[in-house]
């Protein structure tokens, strides 16, 4: 593998261009194969400088077959459209740092990389180096005893200049992105994610971020952060233990002059550890990557896709803190790919018929209850219509309200009202009244900015309320076009019985669907007080009866089926994770873990995973069955797509429910 050639092609000529040009030269693999440029002409001046052939732009060297992989320099705000163009051509992707503005460009590139099946690695080049390894190596044996402490900066004196891209808010300036990605990501590579941050900055007149700072929550200790682009700083990492200090000097642009990692005893006495690693800082990233597109990998190890979100959400955290905000955190009518958002009908998730509702809605319900922000609700969203969903699921109570105002937000911006279906829910305790659900659903509605609930549930039944006043008020709701279908969340058959039977005595509407929790896991206790499950043999066979629609919560049961011992131990992977003690309340039990069992086998038959196997059990159901799901990136996302194509017989079916018995 030593002598395999690997072609570049770069996209800008800056500074960082140059460097990356200029270090290839000593790589193992590549070669610089072409530059393009927005100004033709410094392409043509680069290659004549560093080799390669000249391209009039992105999408000229993206048609070109010389090229194996993009190396993309361009200022910050354009990372994100580049890298999805790149991405859409189907060649590797080597993105200069920061990745995306926010999490939820990131998130949007890692699923376009992960639908594609193309590598995609955030340029933290310093984390590709062995010196880097071997201060990790040496922190992980003990050689400082237990951290107590953490500090690292990075900051240089670049005079202001408000055109300049360092000081440009419209090309996303400021230390934060430019630098402080450099101690944060320092910080959580040796000692893992945070527990909080918190921080300031010194901001420039135009609110681009001159000097800031940040404070990182460990468990018994703080990592402290500090960059600046107009200020000196001492470039360093220093961690501090019982037994001593780890101290790398100038840690972000290691080479062979640079190469120690100092350790210092109690007594001060300092002692240096070298790694021999004699090819320049970009020429082992370029290497990196390229051995990985020779092995077929679509991800980086170094530069996990998990280490680059979380890195982009404690960025954005750190902005928050000191109040820098770019356009990109506001959404806009295109997605992050540069082009509108719309629903994909010949998309992956199969679509069927909501009694009640006018056309065929997705068979897969996308939960909003842990977006964060707008552009990590976009991510999720753009990915879910574009595979072809539709429904998206939300409630007063979700995040004091934040999940409506998120879903309201997107769907407002990419224009999307009339060709998506939200269902809504109102009504818990201990406000759960008629009355209560009238007022909610007001709020409600002015948050998801939408003067109407396609489908309208009761978060709970409240049975000190008769049924007569839950029918007569949603239906007031309905006539006055503020809801179209209502149903009951964790209601029992019974009320939702006696219910149907109060509105067709009386010339009414009717609830139209259940919400309860269903999955091939049974519920041994309530999640939380006062759910219920529509999982018992007896409740399924009246929704068999009554072909009675279900939108199940948890359909996936929390988790119940992931694979969470990754090492693989056989005697000890069927075994729920003993560290989540919900888990571990609601779901074990004999009976389920043997489910869980038997989840695996299957999936190891069909080569998929066991949570998939576990989301296609609900669909395939002899009652309709819209399952919600909670995926927390757009790569679970397209795994729950994935199931949703899974076709299981009947057999299967009764083997896993353990109805074989």
């Amino acid at each position: 593998m030593t002598n395999q050639q690997f072609r570049w092609g770069i996209w800008a000529t800056g500074s960082i261009a140059a460097t990356f040009a200029g270090d290839l030269t000593q790589s193992r693999h590549g070669v610089l194969a072409g530059v393009a440029a927005r100004d033709r002409q410094k392409a043509a001046d680069f290659c004549a400088k560093h080799g390669g052939t000249p391209s009039d732009d992105l999408a000229a060297l993206l048609a070109r077959d010389d090229i194996d992989a993009v190396y993309i320099a361009t200022p910050h705000n354009a990372h994100s459209a580049n890298a999805h163009s790149v991405l859409a051509a189907g060649k590797p992707v080597l993105c200069e740092k920061p990745l995306g503005l926010n999490q939820g460009e990131v998130l949007s590139l890692y699923g376009a990389a992960d639908r594609q099946g193309v590598l995609l690695v955030e340029a933290l080049m310093y984390l590709m180096h062995p010196r880097m390894h071997l201060a990790k190596s040496l922190l992980d044996s003990g050689i400082i005893g237990n951290v107590t402490g953490f500090a690292s900066a990075f900051g240089f004196a670049f005079p202001y200049m408000p055109t300049h891209r360092l000081y440009d808010p419209q090309l996303a300036g400021g230390g934060i992105l430019d630098i402080g990605i450099y101690p944060l990501t320092a910080a959580r590579y040796f000692l893992g994610e945070p527990n909080a941050l918190s921080g300031a900055a010194r901001l420039t007149p135009d609110g681009v971020d001159a000097e800031a700072q940040a404070t990182l929550s460990y468990d018994g200790f703080e990592a402290h952060l500090h960059c600046a682009i107009d200020t000196a700083l001492d470039w360093h990492i220093t961690i501090s233990g019982t037994q001593g200090r780890l101290k790398i000097e100038q840690p972000w642009h290691p080479g062979p002059e640079n190469n120690a990692i100092i350790i210092i005893d109690e007594a001060g006495q300092e002692t240096r550890h070298q790694c021999d690693e004699t090819r320049p800082l970009y020429a082992l990233e370029a290497d990196h990557v390229a051995e990985l597109a020779f092995a077929g990998q679509t991800s980086s190890h170094l530069v996990t896709p998990d280490f680059s979100i979380n890195t982009a959400y404690w960025l954005d955290r750190w902005r928050q803190a000191g109040n820098v905000r770019y356009a990109a955190d506001t959404l806009g009518a295109v997605g992050f790919h540069g082009a509108p958002v719309c629903v994909n009908k010949a998309g992956s998730i199969a679509h069927a018929q909501l009694p009640g509702l006018g056309s065929p809605v997705s068979k897969l319900v996308l939960g909003t209850d842990n977006q964060i922000d707008a552009p990590t609700m976009a991510a999720m969203g753009d990915a879910f219509v574009e595979a072809g969903g539709t429904v998206f699921d939300t409630a007063y109570g979700y995040s004091g309200g934040q999940s409506e105002v998120l879903l309201g937000q997107w769907v407002k911006a990419r224009g999307l009202r009339d060709d998506v279906v939200i269902l809504g829910k109102g009504a818990h305790p201990p406000d759960c009244s008629p009355e209560a659900m009238q007022r909610q659903l007001a709020e409600s509605l002015d948050r998801l900015q939408t003067d109407h609930i396609d489908i309208y549930c009761l978060h709970r039944d409240n049975p000190d309320v008769p049924v007569s006043e839950w029918v007569d008020a949603l239906n007031a709701e309905v006539t006055a076009g503020r809801i179209g279908l209502f149903g009951g969340s964790n209601w029992t058959a019974a009320r939702i019985d006696a219910a149907n039977d109060y509105a067709a005595a009386n010339g009414k509407q009717g609830f139209a669907l259940l919400s309860n929790n269903f999955s091939l896991a049974r519920m041994e206790q309530p999640v939380w007080p006062g759910c219920v499950a529509s999982s018992e043999n007896d409740f399924r066979a009246w929704h068999e009866a009554r072909h009675m629609p279900l939108v199940p919560w948890s359909s996936q049961a929390r988790g119940f089926f992931l694979d969470w011992e990754r090492d693989g131990l056989s005697q000890t992977r069927h075994i729920a994770d003993p560290n989540n003690a919900e888990l571990q309340r609601v779901w074990v039990s004999p009976d389920n873990l043997e489910r869980r069992r038997r989840a695996f086998e299957l999936a190891a038959r069909y080569q998929v995973k066991p949570i998939q196997i576990a989301l296609a059990f609900v669909l395939h159901q002899p009652f309709p069955c819209f399952p919600i799901i909670g995926p927390r990136n757009p790569m679970q996302l397209h795994e729950s797509v994935a199931a949703a194509g899974l076709s299981l017989s009947a057999e299967d079916c009764a083997w896993l429910d353990l109805t074989d018995i």
